[in-house]
């Protein structure tokens, strides 16, 4: 599903009612019938509705949901806040049949009136958000401010309409303060500012609402960000056939693991079974072996010497070997921030011809010399939590927090490889400047190891056949539903790497192959 920005947004309106026809009011009426359809088995048992508007189109929606509310006896309020004479257009035609069906409306253009609205919201069960749109991209002062303070103060449930009033469309920044919503109705299309932190914590419950807007306005507007989902999902997914064998579905090799860090590859190498692969080979330091021989008994073991911080010519023969032989690679989880890895690294990424998937110390190595890149021979993705995101682009840990995106993309078009940028809010980024945002996952599965199960789970996907940006988006949605679906069974408090492997065949048997 496309993801949109506010100019985005603005445009397919735009063509909607200048180039096809349709009448803004009409549309506006089909934005209000949407929120009172989604909203009125909230209100059955209310006693008293609120809706807070502002003068723009937002409070013309708003306008339209309390003349409908009122057509269906339920008893509002609307509350205009800012001056009435500037209401106009569509929303000013709303606003005169409100007033015609004497709903009880108040204005309020005054910090001063502030006790007034208190009153008013003290006793009400719902309360409309409508006083800014997407459009809004100013910091909220004055009266607004202290209105959005008195709506989150009020014991009531707050529906955010199409946006929570002060949150920023395009970035999810909060503009001052915010409405906190628990449940938003959006139009046509999700925002970017509703699905990146902080703004997503306002959002609440997340409706995308139909109000007729057709296709065609739509599929002019040259999105480059998109949400997976389910069905979208499926068609990625690899299909599995009746006519093959253990090669058909990919030779994996993980380089990870040593003796500080065994479990990274165990870890990896069992995700990347669990999702599908046929053949997994694990490099990993000699002295250790046997931690994955018996804890991954499917994997073939190939194993190096770490002696002088070094690999020595009979390894790196070994290696150029396997090499021949795999048709992807993950590399780094659990591999020491050393020597050793950089050089592993770089005969990796100069004599592969394949996609290999960088993580952990890999992107440690990669971040001290990414003059590695120039001599690569395959395409990479690279999996960097915050912290070596900022060591790979020399942001701060603030800076790419508030700005994941704008990151990512400058990363993946710097040097042309795809970026699974990890936090609340993994960002995908390809080198085309196509940015996928995944919207599941739970703070459980912020646990050691978590991130290796991810990138078993991509490289597994490569070995099947899909491409690096399809592997990275698939890869991730898989990871974090069974993420979710192990938070369903055990919690978040006590989740670990182990239970997300254990959930990749039920995400990928019950939710992708429907």
């Amino acid at each position: 599903m496309k993801v949109v920005k506010s100019y985005e947004m603005k445009e397919i309106d735009r063509y909607t009612i200048e180039e096809i026809g349709i009448p803004g009011i009409v549309l506006m009426e089909n934005a209000a019938m949407s929120v009172v359809s989604e909203t009125i088995q909230l209100l059955k048992e209310s006693n008293k509705v609120v809706i807070c508007c502002g003068t723009g189109n937002n409070g013309g929606d708003g306008f339209a949901i309390g003349r409908i509310l009122s057509c269906n006896n339920i008893k509002v309020s609307i509350i205009i806040i800012g001056d009435s004479g500037k209401i106009k257009g569509d929303a000013k035609i709303n606003y005169d049949i409100a007033r015609q069906l004497n709903i009880d409306i108040h204005e309020f253009n005054d910090e001063r009136q502030m006790d007034e609205l208190k009153n008013i919201v003290s006793d009400c069960d719902v309360i409309y958000d409508a006083i800014f749109g997407t459009g809004l991209c100013r910091e909220v002062t004055g009266k607004y401010l202290e209105a959005i303070k008195i709506i989150n103060r009020a014991n009531a449930y707050r529906i955010a309409i199409d946006i929570p009033s002060g949150v920023n469309a395009d970035d999810g920044q909060i503009l001052g303060n915010s409405v906190c919503a628990d449940k938003t109705v959006t139009f046509c299309l999700p925002k970017v500012g509703l699905l990146l932190y902080p703004g997503a914590n306002y959002v609440g419950d997340l409706v995308v609402a139909d109000i007729g807007i057709p296709n065609i306005s739509i599929d002019r507007i040259n999105s480059h960000t998109t949400i997976m989902d389910d069905n979208l999902a499926r068609y990625f997914m690899p299909n599995r056939v009746k006519m093959s064998h253990k090669g058909s579905y990919g030779k994996v090799l993980v380089i990870a693991g040593t003796s500080k860090m065994t479990g990274a590859a165990v870890l990896t190498s069992l995700s990347a079974y669990r999702t599908g692969a046929g053949l997994v080979k694990t490099f990993i330091e000699e002295s250790v072996s046997s931690v994955v021989t018996t804890k991954v008994p499917e994997a073939v073991v190939e194993t190096y010497s770490r002696a002088n911080n070094n690999i020595s010519n009979e390894d790196k023969e070994k290696l150029l070997e396997m090499l021949g032989w795999a048709d992807t690679i993950a590399i780094g989880p659990g591999l020491g921030n050393d020597n050793i890895t950089r050089k592993i690294l770089e005969i990796v990424i100069s004599n592969f011809n394949k996609t290999v998937v960088v993580d952990a110390d890999g992107i440690n190595a990669l971040s001290k010399d990414k003059e590695i890149l120039n001599n690569r021979k395959c395409e990479i993705i690279v999996t960097p939590h915050l912290g070596e995101m900022s060591r790979l682009t020399d942001y701060d840990i603030g800076e790419i927090t508030n700005n994941t995106i704008k990151v990512a993309v400058e990363l993946s078009r710097t040097y042309k490889i795809t970026c699974v940028l990890k936090s609340a809010r993994t960002i995908i980024s390809s080198p085309n400047g196509m940015v996928n945002i995944n919207i599941y996952g739970n703070s459980g599965m912020a646990t050691a190891g978590s991130g290796d199960v991810l990138t078993g789970i991509i490289v597994s996907l490569l070995g099947q056949g899909l491409n690096a940006s399809d592997a990275a988006i698939l890869g991730v949605y898989i990871h974090s539903k069974a993420g979710d679906k192990a938070k369903d069974d055990k919690g978040e408090h006590g989740l670990i790497a182990n239970d997300i492997i254990c959930n990749i065949p039920y995400v990928i048997k019950s939710s992708l192959n429907e």
